[in-house]
C-alpha cells in the first residue's frame, strides 16, 4: 500500500507539482493539520528562505523547530537545500528525507532554467544587447557552466573566475578565458573592459578592493541566495535574481521537480 503524499503549498512550481503528483494520490494541504500521521510530506525547493521559518504560504506561518516537532518516524521528508540542523534533526529521531538538490541529474536540469531564464532579467536591466556583453563570471560550477554555455552563443567576451583548480581548468578546456584575482586587481588588464558581471558563487567572491577596481557602468546579477553587499557606485547597479526556475519556468520546473521525487521514489 502506498504511503500518502502531502504537499506544503508554495510558489507557482508547488503548483506544478501537486499537478503530477496529484495522478500518484497527491494532495495539497490547506492546513498543517491536514498532515497525515505518516507518508511523504513535500516541501518547498528551497525548504527555508530564511533559516528560522517553513518555506511555504499559508496564512499561518510555522517555525522549522514546530514543523518538526509535528512529524515521527513514520513520516518522509521532502524538500531542497535542507539545513544541517533539520538533517540532524531527522537523524536522530528516525525521520526519512530527501534532498532533491542533492540529486546530480536534478541539478543539471534546474542549472539549464537558470542559465536561460538569467537571459530576461539580464536584457531588461541593460541598455545593449547580449552580443555587446563583456562578461566576468564567479563561479563556474553547475549554474556556471551552463550560463557561460548559453552566453557563447551571443559574445566571445566572457571571463571565469574560480578559486578550485578542477573548475578552472574545466572552463580552459571548454576555451574561456580565466583571470586570477591578482589579474582582477590589475586595472590595466583587460577584464576591466567588462560591463556586465554575474555572480554565482555562494560566497562574496571578491574582495572590496576588487570590487572597486571595476567601472561604475557595470551591471551585477546575482543569482546566489545572499545579497551582496558592495561599494558604491556598482552598489547601485545590483540586480538579485534567486530562484530563477520558479519564476520565469515554473511548470517546466515543477515538473522537473516531480519527476525527480518520482524517480527517487519510485512512485
Amino acid at each position: 500500500m502506498q504511503l500518502p503524499i502531502s504537499i506544503l503549498p508554495g510558489d507557482t512550481r508547488m503548483e506544478y507539482i501537486a499537478e503530477v503528483m496529484a495522478k500518484k494520490g497527491g494532495n495539497v494541504c490547506s492546513s498543517w493539520s491536514d498532515i497525515p500521521e505518516s507518508g511523504y510530506l513535500i516541501c518547498g525547493i528551497p525548504f527555508t528562505r530564511d533559516g528560522k521559518m517553513v518555506n511555504t504560504s499559508m496564512s499561518d506561518p510555522l517555525s522549522i523547530r514546530s514543523f518538526l516537532g509535528m512529524l515521527n518516524g513514520s513520516h518522509i521528508i521532502i524538500g531542497g537545500n535542507l539545513s544541517k540542523n533539520v538533517i540532524s534533526y531527522c537523524t536522530y529521531h528516525g525521520i526519512k528525507y530527501y534532498d532533491v538538490m542533492t540529486s546530480p541529474a536534478f541539478v543539471r536540469k534546474n542549472a539549464r532554467l537558470t542559465a536561460e531564464g538569467l537571459l530576461i532579467p539580464l536584457l531588461s536591466n541593460t541598455t545593449f544587447s547580449i552580443c555587446d556583453c563583456r562578461v566576468l563570471l564567479a563561479g563556474y560550477g553547475n549554474c556556471g557552466k551552463e550560463i557561460a554555455d548559453i552566453l557563447k552563443l551571443f559574445t566571445n567576451e566572457i571571463y571565469i573566475y574560480d578559486t578550485n583548480p578542477t573548475a578552472v581548468k574545466a572552463a580552459r578546456s571548454s576555451h574561456f578565458k580565466t583571470v586570477s584575482e591578482k589579474e582582477l586587481r590589475d586595472r590595466n588588464h583587460s577584464v576591466h573592459q567588462i560591463n556586465i558581471i554575474i555572480n554565482t558563487s555562494p560566497v562574496n567572491p571578491f574582495h572590496s578592493q576588487v570590487w572597486e577596481s571595476f567601472s561604475g557602468s557595470c551591471t551585477v546579477f546575482n543569482i546566489a541566495s545572499f545579497a551582496l553587499k558592495l561599494p558604491r557606485p556598482l552598489s547601485e547597479r545590483v540586480f538579485d535574481c534567486p530562484g530563477i526556475p520558479g519564476k520565469y519556468a515554473p511548470k517546466t520546473a515543477g515538473h522537473i521537480i516531480a519527476k525527480e521525487i518520482c524517480n527517487h521514489f519510485k512512485l
